[in-house]
């Protein structure tokens, strides 16, 4: 089987190598119908590398079969030895081979055997909405990674560089990083050839039998790999490429590679490469997707695959990448502050002491514990940096960051090296507080009094942080609005105790006072200054599923909740099922779902009528129209106990129970929703409003409140 490979297009083109990078040269052939690879890898290791590792020692997957290229070299496999961190079984082996005294040593290794694993779907995946595979070649598509091992991976290396020529059927088409360089048909066969001379940290062999839409431009070339042909959707995603790289190029430095690709996948994901996406069929035509999913991917290729994430002290680039996409797009649409408060309800929902960690621990998103602390705590860390030193200076120090780091690997403290240096502040405790600690402040307002004097108002007030956790050092936005004064006055208050008393004076009488109302600190929300909303259900530690006893759709609805069951018990929770017969009322302990027009409790877990005040008429009767002929779900308080949140899942159609549970994770952010037809089709969703918080309050005076028609007016976007 070895004369397939050795029939490949050999081109020898000088690469310009990295001196301590390891360059691999790999010709590969694939066979589909047999799910097949066959590879010849030629590998230079330069001296510094052998001299700090005399056993050359690999490993590889363990059903790919290892052969020396030439009889000098000898490859023996150690037995016993085992890679934790590996997600396929592997072998591991040792390469005894002459001329280890000379400037860079070349070595070829052949390997060839079958990859087949299947995409699949278990609880902690179900929960995140993807399946996965660690590598797969089928008929329907190929996916090669680092977590597949088809590459030999050498102990003691973190980057290489690669040229990858692949031969396979001429229908196929080839994405890998780096640069393009061969794409032609001969004698029956493709022939595709990817440069990448910057040190990368794995390589990716991505097949398709796609459509290929490109824009060339002076120094990037734009492309699009479509499963199905669709010409106005690649031009809407070549256009938003160009658009986002422009805006990306203005704010960090020039981007690091000469393309930018668009690749649906054969399944659905939402992976972002060096170079390239990798999105899902469903994934790419969804709308949304161009104004949000797909500007994060591109930011990716600047932080996690322009600068590498040293895991041995947390991943860093999701919070930042979150941050300069999702949250900045949301900024632009003046939107800002609902996001930083949607990231922090997150965090306040599904992190406790029993999960909390560090940001130093962070290594990447399984569960919705994960993604508050590695995205929303690390996004809300960038912020407050923002907020204390400035749009410039914060943009500069990343522009550094980036440049001193690009194809490097970096961590959280080559970013506060960079921030100091850009400010010419000491950041030490900063970072050591916000990314070697777990816990968030809570803030509690309370004792505010107005003092009339000769020449001023003075306003004072005693601020208290109210967590378990010891006292963070906090610099705390405050907002006082003042008697017959459009511009709303902001002050930054520094807190470094667990209580103290403040006091401001003003030529104006103030007439209200906000801490934190444009939720610019990190910290846990009051449960009465967020609204309710699916997370906080999603996210408990503990709760019950009442299911309706005497329902004629009661095997779906207790289908339904064996598999939240399953997704929650997957996240280390405690979930109950049991029937409304089997309860006299309703726990007030624990998070509740109630499940069912007919459950028993279904009367006393009604919208509250203050709610309903508050929704446009048409929401309003949309809301009643879906009682009566489709699906009802909402979030409110427990009746019984305001700290928990209740749930109520209700639908005239069992054929849509099932679509309910699967959608419903991903609408964790509303409080109420309505869907029509089988499918389920969402067709209404909102968030109740917070009716009162206890950060908030308005000065009485003489018994009367004073109103005031006075607005925060939100600060400019990071970039426009």
């Amino acid at each position: 089987m070895k004369t397939l490979v050795r029939t490949l297009l050999f081109l020898i083109i000088p690469i310009n190598l990295f001196s301590q990078t390891i360059h691999h040269e790999i010709k590969a052939g694939i066979v589909i119908q047999e799910h097949r690879i066959e590879v010849v890898d030629e590998i230079s290791f330069p001296k510094e590398y052998l001299i700090a590792n005399p056993d050359l020692v690999f490993s590889l997957h363990s059903e790919l079969k290892v052969y020396s290229m030439d009889k000098k070299t000898v490859i023996k496999e150690i037995p016993g030895e085992e890679n934790k961190d590996a997600r396929v079984p592997i072998k591991t082996y040792r390469i005894q081979a002459p001329g280890k005294d000379k400037e860079r040593v070349i070595l070829s290794i052949g390997y060839s055997g079958k990859i087949n694993d299947d995409i699949t779907t278990g609880a902690a995946e179900y929960a995140r909405g993807f399946s996965e595979t660690s590598g797969i070649i089928s008929e329907k598509g190929i996916y090669l990674a680092g977590s597949t091992q088809w590459v030999p991976k050498f102990k003691n290396v973190e980057l290489i560089s690669f040229i990858l020529d692949v031969t396979i059927d001429p229908e196929w088409s080839i994405v890998s990083q780096g640069t393009r360089t061969i794409n032609e048909t001969k004698e029956g066969k493709k022939y595709i050839r990817y440069e990448s001379p910057e040190p990368m940290d794995e390589i990716y062999l991505i097949g398709g039998k796609w459509t290929e839409y490109s824009i060339p431009s002076e120094k990037v070339l734009f492309q699009a790999f479509l499963r199905t042909p669709d010409e106005k959707l690649a031009n809407k995603y070549l256009g938003a490429t160009q658009k986002y790289l422009s805006m990306y190029e203005k704010m960090i430095g020039p981007y690091p590679f000469t393309k930018f690709a668009l690749v649906e996948n054969f399944w659905e994901t939402g992976y972002g490469m060096p170079s390239f996406t990798l999105l899902g069929p469903k994934v790419i035509r969804f709308p949304w997707i161009l104004y949000s999913s797909y500007p994060h991917e591109l930011l990716h290729n600047y932080w996690g695959n322009g600068v590498y994430v040293n895991y041995e002290s947390g991943n860093w680039c999701e919070g930042i990448t979150v941050y300069m996409a999702d949250h900045l797009l949301k900024e632009q649409q003046g939107q800002g502050a609902e996001y930083r408060q949607s990231t922090l309800q997150k965090y306040t929902d599904y992190v406790n002491q029993d999960n909390d960690f560090p940001l130093t621990e962070f290594l990447s998103r399984n569960n919705s514990a994960e993604e508050a602390i590695g995205y929303g705590k690390c996004l809300m860390m960038n912020n407050m940096l923002r907020t204390t030193f400035g749009d410039e200076l914060f943009l500069k120090a990343y522009s550094k960051f980036y440049t001193d780091y690009k194809f490097k690997k970096a961590s959280f403290k080559d970013i506060q090296s960079c921030f100091e240096e850009i400010t010419g502040t000491d950041l030490a405790s900063f970072f050591k507080q916000w990314t070697e600690r777990t816990g968030a402040p809570s803030l509690e307002l309370s004792n505010v009094a107005i003092k009339k004097t000769r020449s001023s108002y003075d306003l004072s007030f005693h601020l208290a942080q109210t967590q378990l956790e010891e006292v963070f050092e906090l610099d705390i936005p405050v907002y006082v609005y003042l008697e017959g004064k459009s511009e709303v006055k902001s002050i930054s208050l520094q807190m470094n105790n667990k209580a103290q008393d403040f006091l401001l004076m003003f030529e104006k009488k103030p007439v209200r006072i906000e801490v934190d109302p444009m939720f610019q600190l990190f910290r846990r929300l009051d449960r009465d200054e967020v609204p309710t909303t699916l997370t906080q259900l999603f996210g408990a530690k503990e709760s019950v599923l009442i299911l309706p006893s005497k329902s004629p759709s009661i095997a779906k609805y207790k289908d339904l909740a064996e598999v939240w069951k399953g997704t929650q018990e997957a996240q280390g929770k405690i979930i109950e099922i049991t029937y409304d017969n089997e309860l006299n009322e309703l726990p007030t302990d624990k998070m509740v779902w109630v499940f069912g027009f007919n459950n028993i409790f279904s009367a006393s877990v009604e919208i509250p009528q203050n709610y309903i005040n508050e929704l446009p008429t048409d929401k309003k009767n949309l809301v009643e129209t879906l009682r009566h002929e489709g699906s009802v779900v909402y979030a409110i308080q427990n009746p019984g106990n305001k700290d928990f949140t209740l749930g109520f899942v209700g639908t005239n159609n069992p054929e849509a129970i099932e679509g309910l549970g699967r959608k419903l994770p991903h609408y964790g952010k509303y409080s109420y929703l309505g869907f029509e037809g089988n499918e389920p089709q969402n067709n209404l969703k909102g968030i109740f409003p917070t009716l009162v918080s206890p950060l908030n309050y308005a000065i009485p005076f003489n018994g009367k409140i004073i109103q005031t028609t006075s607005k925060i007016i939100p600060r400019k976007a990071l970039t426009e």
